[in-house]
């Protein structure tokens, strides 16, 4: 079998009945697109560019799972799941053959072709480009690109940092070619003016509305019988008008859904709220080898970013612990980990925790391409405290001097000298937990409240300058 030309932005390999849409990620059945994962289809990308010859399983991991410790079992789960997916192949009794002890073969006839009947779906799609590899989350995103198909509207809620835009990005990307009028993204982040919620949303849709026209009564007749999907990112500072203009569309199109990103739910009629934690870090003094160790999503984010940064750079068996008591420290927080293993460059693994004692890591920077609110812990959790009202940050302030992990009697104690009313610090920790500024865990009967560490710094940091501005003031003269 010759082998294939180097995959180009318009290619699509055909075998059998199917056809792989390696830029687009998208397998299709004839005209129907499958549900596969995303890790799966990475196997076949690498499987079906070599067709013909035997592909060594530490090759396929080593593409698949570039730099990360993966047991043999992970591979032969996906592989086993593309086999029920492709089915029987005309030439053989499975398209994916094993070759003993020596790895895994496509024995299919593929086919490099240019265009395809799909091309509409790339002026269809206007999603930005993020990192392939995400950590931690590929169950997640199956199962909400599966909930897509029987939920009109759902939401993606959690902590400034946690990821929610990269999950519904890969979400959003695993659904094109199941909707006839394309996959259209909304970033909501610069819009201050809840009016020009859906003047501006029509736009990024690229639907032009007449001089005149009401844009939300121009946006239901457009899309009134459209089969579309919309991502709405960065909703809670205009929580409000984007529930209700959801409502509203969802009510006008009947083939619409749509998944939005926010940091508190946006509570519409059909709004199926998915909340987004941490990764999963290793529990602090766990005292783990590096194998172990890799296994958390947290410490494999950790590596993959700092050799991104650094080439060379190795975990060693003598880094495991102070990797694993930064991931734990960090609470797992995407964003917050990423900044971290930036510092290589300046500083060693002590020096990163040693900034973890105060305040000041929260102001560590970022790539320049990110996004402003991103570009910090500190210009993250400025984003969600301007949401707050002057009652929800003095107790957002005083929550921050309990522990971790506290009870509702220890949330009255830290709050009963903060100067509001008992009706007023109740509705303030529901507006904090709203906003996933502390999360709610429920064991049994009992509640427990928790704060992320660097919201905690952040918010005793915003305490120690309201008590220096306090002392400042000079008395009134009477």
């Amino acid at each position: 079998m010759p082998d294939l030309e180097p995959i180009g932005s318009d290619t699509v390999l055909r075998f059998g009945r199917f056809e792989l849409h390696p830029q687009r990620r998208l397998l299709l059945d004839g005209d129907r697109p499958l549900p596969i994962g995303a890790r799966a289809l990475d196997i076949l990308l690498v499987l079906v560019e070599s067709a013909g010859k035997i592909v060594s399983k530490e090759a396929i991991i080593a593409r698949v799972w570039p730099k990360t410790f993966v047991e043999e079992i992970n591979l032969r789960v996906h592989i086993s799941a593309l086999r029920r997916v492709l089915g029987v192949c005309p030439q053989s009794r499975d398209y994916i053959t094993n070759v003993r002890q020596r790895g895994y073969s496509f024995v299919a006839h593929v086919e490099q072709v240019g265009q395809s009947k799909t091309d509409g779906l790339a002026a269809a799609c206007d999603l930005p480009s993020r990192p392939v590899r995400i950590e931690g989350r590929d169950r997640l995103i199956e199962d909400l690109s599966r909930r897509l198909h029987t939920r009109r509207h759902i939401t993606l809620i959690g902590p400034g940092g946690v990821g929610k835009t990269t999950v519904a990005l890969r979400v959003a990307q695993q659904q094109l070619g199941y909707f006839a009028d394309g996959v259209r993204f909304a970033d909501l982040a610069t819009l201050t003016e809840p009016a020009q919620l859906a003047t501006t949303l029509a736009s990024e849709m690229g639907i032009a509305v007449p001089e005149g026209v009401d844009a939300q009564a121009h946006l239901q007749a457009t899309l009134a019988n459209r089969q579309m999907l919309v991502l709405m990112d960065n909703c809670e500072h205009l929580v409000d008008a984007c529930a209700a203009l959801s409502e509203a569309l969802l009510q006008a199109a009947s083939g619409l859904r749509i998944l939005a990103t926010s940091r508190e739910a946006l509570r519409t009629a059909e709004e199926y709220v998915q909340p987004l934690a941490p990764l999963e870090a290793p529990p602090l003094g766990s005292h783990l080898r590096l194998a172990a160790a890799l296994r958390y999503p947290a410490v494999k984010l950790f590596v993959r970013r700092a050799r991104a940064r650094q080439a060379d750079f190795r975990l060693l068996e003598s880094d495991v612990p102070r990797v694993a008591e930064l991931c734990w420290r960090l609470d797992g927080l995407p964003l917050a980990i990423e900044l971290a293993a930036a510092q290589l460059d300046a500083q060693s693994l002590d020096g990163i925790l040693a900034q973890l004692d105060n305040h000041s890591y929260l102001s560590l920077l970022g790539r320049r391409s990110t996004p402003a609110r991103h570009a910090s812990l500190q210009a993250s959790l400025e984003w969600s405290y301007g949401l707050l009202s002057a009652e929800e940050r003095r107790c957002l302030q005083g929550l921050a001097r309990c522990d971790t992990y506290f009870t509702v009697a220890d949330a009255q104690q830290a709050l009963a000298e903060v100067p509001v009313s008992a009706t007023a610090r109740c509705a303030a920790v529901a507006r904090l937990v709203a906003l996933s500024l502390i999360g709610l865990r429920r064991d049994g009967e009992a509640v427990y409240y928790h704060m992320l560490g660097c919201t905690r710094a952040f918010a005793r940091h915003k305490a120690e300058e309201a008590t220096l501005a306090s002392a400042w003031q000079i008395p009134a003269l009477g």
